[in-house]
């Protein structure tokens, strides 16, 4: 990753922040990618509707690539995860219209 590079949200629109969460509302359409993207902070990810798949390209901190396959482990609405902080990612939809809430966990200060 370049330094000029700018990267993007990690989701659509922030609903709600303070000093221990952000939440995010996340809608990634049929077909739809959702561009490069830094995942500063631990979160939670709860489907609204069923998800992918999606192919995610994962990124390490020198820019090199490995694309894969990536399935949320629940997938089904409802369904939620942890995913821990650190990955830079691309993640293109290949399923119908996703829609997630995200709950960013932030550092204690």
């Amino acid at each position: 990753m370049t330094a000029q590079e700018k990267l993007r949200p990690i989701a659509t629109k922030i609903l709600y922040e303070d000093d221990e969460v952000r939440v995010w509302d996340q809608v990634i359409d049929a077909g739809e990618t959702l561009g490069k993207h830094h995942h500063e902070q631990d979160y939670v990810i709860v489907n609204v509707t069923d998800a992918g798949p999606f192919d995610v390209e994962f990124f390490e901190k020198d820019g090199s690539a490995k694309s894969q396959r990536f399935e949320l482990p629940d997938s089904k609405r409802g369904g939620s995860v942890l995913v821990k902080k650190g990955h830079i990612e691309i993640a293109h939809n290949r399923g119908p219209r996703f829609r997630a809430i995200l709950v960013e966990l932030k550092d204690p200060k």
